[in-house]
């Protein structure tokens, strides 16, 4: 008899660690200039809205590389998880610029025409830090700033991830 409510006490102490979790949503920001909140969990499903970086998004669910999210005006739709993190989006140190390419000296490129999600870009000390961490060999960041200084509008961007499969456009 004494059991029971031993056993109820444990299990409701064992309920309490493991509601507030469940119910708690996670908070993602918007990192990538252009990133859109679509209908569905693929990257042809219909536009909603144009999130801006560094909106703060509430995660209701995730399925593979795409999150059912709601925005500030409390629509709801999916982003690709690529284009959100952890951390909300830090200005550049000097100037506290909302460009991120400013320290791209000579950059044609302006962020409405690229992906400004995270990789190896230089964008800041700390993806330079992990691509040294990483051992990238200074020849791709050499490729990459040649790439940089290209002019890309944003439907060639589209098309080239389209035709490759990758990033949202991946199988």
């Amino acid at each position: 008899m004494k059991r029971i409510p031993l056993i109820l006490f444990l299990l409701l102490v064992f309920l309490c660690f493991l509601i507030p979790p469940a119910l708690a949503r996670d908070t993602l920001w918007v990192t990538s200039e252009g990133s859109k909140l679509k209908s569905n969990n693929k990257a042809s499903s219909r536009t909603i809205e144009i999130v801006p970086i560094g909106t703060e998004v509430s995660v209701l669910t995730s399925k593979r590389r795409w999150h059912k999210v709601r925005i500030p005006s409390g629509e709801e739709g999916w982003m690709y998880r690529g284009r959100l993190s952890e951390a909300p989006p830090q200005k550049e140190a000097e100037g506290e610029t909302d460009d991120l390419f400013a320290s791209l000296g000579g950059s044609k490129i302006e962020a409405q025409e690229a992906d400004t999600g995270r990789s190896i870009r230089g964008l800041s000390s700390e993806t330079e830090q992990y691509a040294k961490l990483r051992g990238t060999p200074i020849t791709y960041e050499r490729a990459l700033d040649r790439v940089l200084a290209m002019g890309v509008t944003e439907k060639e961007l589209d098309t080239f991830l389209k035709q490759g499969q990758i990033g949202e456009y991946a199988p």
